[in-house]
């Protein structure tokens, strides 16, 4: 059912405030499959609400944008779901900044408060035209098959490369949060952050490899990003768009 009028849109911005969304609505929404959801939910990338165990899965606005991400980098990088789930955790901007902007109920309180941009994020999730790509988008992009980047379309910086057999990403200290080479174990009662214990990646998949770049590597990566043999990029402001019209089945929010 598409969204027509403002009650329906209200209806479901109320629903999206309860923050739990099943199976069904994470495939709506991000295009993965119950099976890819349950493969990262056992590598760690996602976790689901704490329910008893005969209660449907559930899932949080956080785990659906992250899974959001995932689906193209897995389904058109080729990347494993692992590797495409630590390449969006890993990265400094996405869930410390860009899964709060890009929200439904955000946008809902910002219009509310008159709050400055108000009316161009409200239109994100009200336009009954289709999302198209904007300036100041951000990117996840993989250069020459080898560096993680991210960043505005003309301003990428690398965070990371690829370990040679594609497995694993290696971090660089410095262009990630310290604490994700080094958690500090913040207690649950803690700020709400990306590395809050009830988002945090799980076992194995939350180790991250890493090392400090020396001046030649640095200038290695630059020369890569300003002359890339290959690229491979994701518009995740798009991506986190078009997800959450598809969550809200808002006319315009088809792919």
């Amino acid at each position: 059912m598409l969204l027509s009028g403002i009650m329906d849109l209200e209806s479901a911005i109320s629903w999206y405030e309860g923050n739990r969304f099943n199976a069904a609505d994470m495939q709506r929404a991000t295009g993965l499959s119950e099976r890819s959801q349950r493969e990262l939910l056992k590598l760690g990338i996602l976790q689901a609400v704490p329910q008893p165990r005969t209660a449907t899965r559930l899932f949080d606005a956080r785990m659906l944008k992250r899974a959001s991400l995932v689906c193209p980098i897995h389904e058109h990088g080729g990347f494993s779901l692992l590797v495409s789930g630590k390449l969006i955790y890993a990265d400094a901007i996405l869930e410390s900044l860009l899964f709060d902007v890009i929200d439904p109920w955000q946008a809902h309180q910002q219009m509310l408060a008159k709050a400055p941009n108000a009316e161009k994020e409200w239109r994100w999730f009200t336009s009954g035209e289709n999302p198209a790509k904007e300036l100041g988008d951000y990117y996840v992009a993989l250069i020459n098959r080898h560096y993680v980047a991210s960043g505005q379309a003309d301003s990428l910086r690398v965070y990371g490369h690829l370990t040679e057999d594609r497995s694993d990403i290696i971090v660089y200290r410095g262009a990630v949060f310290d604490e994700l080479i080094k958690p500090s174990n913040k207690a649950p009662d803690s700020s709400h952050n990306e590395f809050h214990p009830r988002s945090a990646l799980t076992g194995k998949s939350r180790i991250f490899r890493f090392k400090i770049a020396s001046k030649s590597e640095q200038d290695a990566a630059k020369r890569a990003l300003e002359n890339p043999i290959s690229k491979f990029s994701v518009n995740a402001s798009l991506t986190l768009r078009m997800a959450m019209r598809r969550l809200l089945k808002i006319d315009g929010g088809q792919s």
